[in-house]
């Protein structure tokens, strides 16, 4: 399958020349599928706007827009009682439901944890009075808390809202079981499930109200992500974005608005990202997503090896458990996260990410940072200083090898060993470069 990765021979500019690029930050975005692009370089010369078109490229375009839409709706086991809405990305999606909701939830709250990317912490906190369950000492999830917590809140809770896996440790929830649990105490249940769905199959007929995601962290990145929510919830009253699609009739005094899922829609949909999106489900289908999962198992636990064995390196949530994602971040002691970052990507062409990955709370909860220390990083943001604060994130997939992370052990023994670094911070860059380095586009 690694041949069906766009970019898995790319070689880039290190400090001695070229190497071929390790990738390992698909957390943040996969790789295009080859088989992706040939199904769009098929589909571009029958491009055309979708839905009201009286001409041929139209009807081609409207029906593969409405084929991808049925694709999730296979893939996902959505039910006959959910619509499965396009919007551009999970964040896009969350945040629709955060206001769409507030009819339904009113004056109740909102539990969610203290795991979450920002993108399913924020909206919530932004619009509701929110519970935020915390993570046990380890950066996992206790049913236990969340249970007790809608409990305690005696049916106040209206909405539970966690991610399917967190994009920081890799740690899958129970999805399932949390859904069951929030459904006996008389609350909805919505998943992020941005990191979930690339790795696991998901089932939304079991017990998930709501789920989002994203196409981008689906090895189809071209502007497209769902939101797969019950009906019943979107199909009254005014849409969230209002404009053209989402109407049957306007007047100056009267509108009537669309069914679903068009009338959540609003203006040109991302037809072609849309169909991307499909077309990599397809691909999924043939390899069967049994046999990535154990791809992914073996790299993991390879990962974690190696990691491991570094007596400076500490990793954060500790041990990993058979059924984690492999995504492990970590940070090295005595030396800026950001600083061996940039030396596995200028010298080895080792691609990571660092930081705190969009879940500030919960890098801050796995470093155990200080109140003191806390409020140092965000006068340091705030000035538009290097943080000091944050980790190393390696996020694996099938198509990475295990030859990749014996290169990372290497990369790592290298760079822990030397005293010296010549690297300067680039504010720009927001990341520390060679001397004299000087940035240009490889085209």
């Amino acid at each position: 399958m690694r041949p069906e990765i766009i970019g898995e021979k790319t070689k880039v500019k290190v400090l001695s020349g070229k190497r071929t690029y390790i990738f390992f930050d698909n957390a943040a975005s996969t790789p295009a599928l080859r088989r992706v692009k040939e199904k769009l370089d098929q589909v571009l010369p029958y491009y055309s706007n979708v839905e009201r078109g009286i001409g041929y490229k139209s009807f081609v375009s409207t029906e593969l827009f409405e084929e991808a839409r049925e694709k999730v709706r296979e893939f996902l086991d959505v039910p006959e009682s959910h619509t499965v809405i396009f919007t551009k990305n999970t964040t896009e999606a969350i945040n629709k439901l955060a206001r769409r909701m507030k009819e339904y939830i009113g004056n109740g709250k909102v539990l969610t944890t203290e795991m979450e990317h920002h993108s399913n912490l924020l909206p919530w906190l932004k619009y509701y009075d929110t519970v935020v369950v915390p993570v046990d000492s380890h950066g996992r999830l206790d049913l236990n808390r969340i249970e007790d917590t809608l409990k305690k809140e005696s049916g106040k809770i209206k909405l539970v809202s966690v991610s399917g896996a967190s994009n920081v440790t890799g740690f899958p929830n129970p999805i399932y079981e949390i859904g069951e649990i929030a459904h006996r105490y008389g609350a909805l249940f919505s998943v992020d499930g941005a990191q979930l769905v690339p790795h696991k199959r998901v089932y939304v007929s079991r017990g998930i109200d709501f789920l989002s995601f994203s196409a981008h962290k689906f090895y189809a990145p071209f502007g497209s992500g769902a939101l797969v929510a019950r009906s019943e919830f979107f199909s009254d009253g005014v849409p969230e974005s209002v404009g053209g699609g989402t109407v049957k009739f306007v007047s100056l005094d009267e509108v009537i608005w669309a069914d679903l899922p068009e009338r959540e829609e609003a203006g040109t949909p991302v037809i072609l990202g849309a169909v991307a999106l499909a077309e990599a489900m397809r691909a999924f289908e043939e390899w069967g997503m049994e046999n990535l999962e154990r791809r992914e198992e073996e790299l993991h636990r390879e990962l974690y090896r190696v990691l491991s064995s570094f007596d400076r390196i500490e990793i954060l949530g500790g041990e990993r458990r058979p059924g984690d994602f492999p995504v492990i971040s970590f940070t090295v002691k005595g030396a800026s996260p950001y600083l061996i970052s940039s030396v596995l990507s200028f010298e080895y062409a080792i691609g990571v990410r660092t930081g705190c990955f969009c879940a500030q709370p919960y890098v801050k909860k796995l470093m155990g940072v200080s109140r003191e220390e806390t409020e140092r990083v965000k006068e340091n943001l705030i000035e538009g200083k290097l943080p000091g604060l944050g980790a190393i994130r390696t996020s694996l997939s099938f198509y990475n090898t295990v030859e990749e992370i014996e290169v990372l052990k290497q990369a790592l023994e290298e760079a822990l060993s030397r005293r010296e670094f010549h690297y300067k911070y680039e504010p720009h860059l927001k990341a520390f470069v060679p001397e004299n380095f000087k940035f240009s586009l490889p085209f």
